[in-house]
């Protein structure tokens, strides 16, 4: 387990999570992804003192296995600085029953149904254990971060978290509060069958925005050795190869399509791009940011959407999945 020896420096207590004055309570957030999971432990100061991170287990079995051990060794850091733990926030994929916090059709884990919620609580007895979609977290930790204060505060009220992960989803956040729709579907956007090249998807459709515009199509279109698949493109696109410049293209042509999509449909603030093929950084986003502006010039209505300049990466350096799941739970036990 990586363990800070002292609270992160945030600039400032990390908002809708504490008062910024210490009084002795803790909160553990896990996000769990398709291929990590990553876990902090925060005071009620809004820092974050201790983390953990591990490979994501398949199936309902080692999954829970491996989140009750992760749970249990933030516990016991909380124990050590004399903290008492009051709640358990996990983010997750798939679809959450808000009621009960099962999981079901998680298919990146090979998970059908889990009753996690209910296990967790079952083995931390007497801790509140709040359960969310990952995406859904990851906005909320998104805004947390970026609603701490200073000229980011303002544009972060009304914000939309695309994740470009092993799969595309998106996570909205109104004025702090997950939006989540009728059915708990609201941002699944992956799975918009509009993607002109009809791959089948994992989901039973075909041609869903997902099958193209994630890190598992890309690493399905573009295999590589060794490293990671968008970066090594994005080079030898630079050095001429038209294959790659070709799949290149194919696949941002997607991921700005999820973006209008977000854009026509929920208008946020705020667009701010993660998940594992944004680590890419820069390089990806100015192709992003090309393909948008080639879209404007030929419509002055996606002009005057202004869609390039409400865009950001993801916060850098911060685990902002498992701080939102965090900040899940502290909004359900305050």
């Amino acid at each position: 387990m990586s363990v800070s020896g002292e609270v992160l420096d945030f600039g400032r207590p990390l908002e809708g999570i504490g008062d910024g004055r210490p009084q002795g309570h803790s909160h553990i957030g896990i996000d769990v992804g398709g291929t990590k999971m990553e876990g902090v432990l925060i005071d009620d100061a809004g820092g974050v003192i201790a983390s953990d991170r591990r490979e994501s287990l398949q199936g309902e079995e080692a999954l829970s296995q491996e989140l009750t051990a992760m749970t249990t060794r933030l516990r016991e850091e909380s124990e050590k600085r004399g903290l008492r733990l009051s709640g358990i926030g996990i983010g997750m994929p798939g679809r959450i029953d808000p009621h009960s916090g099962d999981v079901f059709h998680a298919v990146n884990l090979s998970i059908a149904g889990l009753r996690l919620r209910s296990g967790l609580e079952h083995s931390f007895p007497g801790i509140p254990v709040a359960v969310e979609n990952d995406v859904n977290a990851a906005a909320l930790g998104a805004w947390t971060v970026l609603s701490g204060g200073g000229a980011d505060a303002a544009e972060a009220s009304n914000l939309a978290f695309v994740n470009f992960g092993t799969g595309l989803a998106c996570g909205i956040v109104q004025s702090g509060t997950i939006f989540h729709g009728v059915s708990g579907a609201a941002g699944e956007i992956g799975h918009l069958p509009i993607e002109a090249h009809g791959f089948a998807c994992k989901c039973g459709q075909s041609g869903c925005l997902e099958t193209v515009a994630s890190g598992s199509a890309v690493s399905r279109l573009w295999p590589v050795a060794n490293g990671y698949p968008m970066p090594d493109m994005i080079r030898r696109s630079e050095e001429g190869d038209g294959h790659a410049e070709e799949t290149l293209d194919m696949v941002v042509q997607a991921m700005s399509l999820a973006i209008l999509t977000v854009a026509l449909s929920f208008d946020p603030d705020r667009i701010v791009l993660g998940g594992g093929m944004m680590k890419t950084g820069e390089a990806l986003l100015k192709r992003i940011v090309r393909n948008l502006q080639a879209r404007e010039s030929g419509s002055a209505f996606i002009t005057s959407l202004h869609l390039s300049e409400r865009l950001s990466l993801s916060p850098p350096g911060q685990a902002i999945g498992a701080i939102g799941a965090a900040a899940v739970s502290w909004q359900q036990t305050v």
